[in-house]
């Protein structure tokens, strides 16, 4: 028997901030850092870009092909042979971010909490924690617990080492390339694109406005949460120290010291993290259960759970020797897989997507025109929109103008931050609107998903 899942927007938002949240917190980081250098902390702006993209293909998908999932809208739209080999690649990318978050996460736990406990039995305790997940409900009602935790803790977190900051150790601002800033932001659009995982559970929501407007709001969350965490780590050790760091925002927190007899204030964020990791994990393999499920015609996947699991012990083990091994993959080949693969993809789904909504006349608005949601939807969309953008052209600007008024450069920080906090509460108004005219027209907005 099928079962039925039910999931809000706000757990969405939620579920896409906790699983893009953790993923640079291993590996990714340190390799930023060393590229970006001084400017690292402007590394998440192309990235969130090129999330709201994927976001948006999903919408289109949502419209032109209601309750289908994405492994489901492909085998419709390309047949049984090739959708089936493209779904085969999509398995695999999913199979690649499982074995890089579970062998990372457990050399992390290894380093940071467990460092005489062999390696194996921590893989393998926290695998069979990924298989006790069988639904993405569960999973969203615990990050409902854990993601306000995490984010709340990362805020409190610098907010005790504002006696550690030191304003020079981001002399000179702007310094770094245009060349080496981009290539900190390309390198961080691999952990952004992990949201086409949410394409295995569009069915979910009827409403593929409100489902967008949750991702949207979700990625902001991501994007300002982890400036500012990068921003406090060049704060406090400068890019000199943060790059030669395996765990720089491990090492960041056991900085704080806030008495004598509260100095280990590292133990108490660990037990927070450790859960909103393993969410991106129970997301990737329930995403990937889905696309397996999806090859026998969408019936149950829980009987393909233990088989899987042994396979992702086995390949875990054998893949990355060292945690170097890792950090390098994340950093500087990653982004290259996960564009390879799903730029031309998320080209191809837009397209069908246009045409099948064409063909069927399916290209109305969410909300209708002239009503006042539909105006103040608009305005947030319009108001969000230009200010991703403006982060952009703001850091353009001053690095333009770095050489001549060196001062100017001072201020882009601030410019930058205002801009993201405009972003993040327009993109969260954006979601209220499409949710209270749902309410008021009395439309259901929670759909089913198998």
């Amino acid at each position: 028997m099928l079962q039925r899942q039910v999931i809000n927007h706000r757990q969405v938002a939620w579920l896409v901030g906790g699983v893009l949240m953790t993923g640079g917190m291993i590996g990714l980081y340190q390799s930023i850092i060393q590229v970006a250098k001084v400017d690292a902390w402007l590394f998440q702006i192309i990235p969130i870009m090129y999330a709201i993209l994927i976001a948006y293909v999903l919408l289109e998908l949502g419209h032109a092909f209601p309750g289908k999932n994405l492994f489901e809208i492909l085998f419709l739209v390309c047949g049984k042979w090739v959708g089936g080999f493209i779904n085969l690649i999509l398995l695999l990318y999913i199979w690649m971010i499982l074995v890089i978050d579970v062998k990372g996460l457990s050399y992390f736990v290894k380093a940071s909490l467990l460092p005489q406990t062999p390696l194996e039995v921590i893989l393998l305790v926290f695998i069979l924690l990924m298989m006790s997940y069988r639904t993405l409900e569960v999973t969203a009602r615990v990050n409902e617990i854990f993601f306000p935790a995490n984010v709340i803790s990362s805020l409190l977190m610098l907010c005790l080492l504002i006696n550690e900051y030191d304003v020079q150790r981001l002399d000179p601002i702007l310094s770094t390339s245009l060349k080496g800033i981009f290539f900190g932001n390309y390198m961080t659009m691999g952990m952004f694109g992990d949201v086409l995982l949410f394409g295995a559970f569009l069915p979910m929501f009827i409403q593929p406005r409100l489902f967008f407007t949750a991702i949207k709001h979700g990625v902001m969350i991501v994007g300002f949460a982890t400036g500012l965490i990068m921003l406090g780590l060049l704060l406090v050790m400068g890019h000199s120290i943060a790059s030669r760091l395996s765990y720089p925002v491990l090492a960041l927190v056991q900085q704080i010291h806030v008495t004598d007899f509260l100095d280990r204030v590292d133990i108490f964020l660990l037990s927070i993290w450790f859960p909103s990791f393993a969410i991106k994990v129970i997301v990737a393999f329930l995403a990937l259960l889905t696309g397996i499920g999806s090859f026998a015609g969408g019936t149950q996947h829980k009987p393909f759970i233990p088989s899987l699991g042994l396979f992702l012990i086995i390949t875990a083990l054998l893949s990355f020797p060292q945690v170097e091994d890792v950090e390098r993959f994340v950093g500087y080949s990653y982004t290259s897989v996960v564009l390879f693969i799903q730029v031309p993809l998320l080209l191809f789904l837009w397209i069908r997507g246009r045409i099948e909504r064409r063909r069927a006349g399916n290209l109305k608005s969410d909300l209708p025109h002239g009503t006042r949601y539909n105006q103040f939807y608009r305005t947030m969309e319009w108001t969000s929109n230009l200010s991703i953008l403006g982060c952009l052209l703001t850091a353009l600007i001053g690095k333009w103008c770095f050489e001549q008024y060196m001062f100017l450069s001072q201020y882009v920080i601030i410019i930058v931050v205002v801009l993201l906090v405009i972003a993040l509460v327009t993109s969260y108004l954006q979601m209220q609107t499409v949710n209270r005219y749902l309410h008021k027209t009395g439309r259901k907005k929670i759909g089913t998903y198998t």
